[in-house]
């Protein structure tokens, strides 16, 4: 039973779609949310805390704060990662063992089974590598 999902988000439609799909299965099984973004090349931004809400201070990427938008009324246990890495996948991949996931939920960005695998995408590396259950969202 998946008691811990993390999610990644890129802003994509696939993304909120796999975000929504994760809410689902967390509502049957009381658990809770991991929502990652993963900033390629750019600055880590900070998250400031104050009692149960949470402000995201970004410059210029506002995924983090459009999910918690779409989570608030929803009252889902959840946490919000915001990671920078030039390796989209094995930071996902990492954040599973950091935040005691035992599954993902992830978005597909509707590439073919042969040009996903040709292209390394991050659904297939993920795919291929996750030691937890990885589910794929169209």
């Amino acid at each position: 039973m998946l008691k811990r999902i993390l999610v990644p988000i890129d802003g994509t439609e696939h993304s909120w779609r796999a975000l929504e799909y994760a809410c689902e299965l967390v509502s049957y099984t009381r658990g809770s949310l991991v929502v990652m973004t993963v900033l390629s090349g750019r600055m880590k931004q900070h998250i400031v805390e104050f009692g149960s809400d949470c402000l995201y201070v970004q410059m210029g990427d506002e995924v983090l704060d459009a999910a918690h938008a779409i989570l608030s009324g929803k009252n889902i246990d959840c946490t919000y990662l915001l990671e920078n890495d030039n390796d989209i996948a094995e930071s996902i991949l990492r954040a599973v063992g950091e935040q005691e996931c035992d599954g993902i939920v992830l978005g597909s960005r509707g590439m073919g089974v042969l040009e996903g695998l040709f292209r390394n995408s991050v659904s297939s590396v993920i795919v291929e590598n996750a030691d937890v259950p990885v589910t794929i969202v169209k």
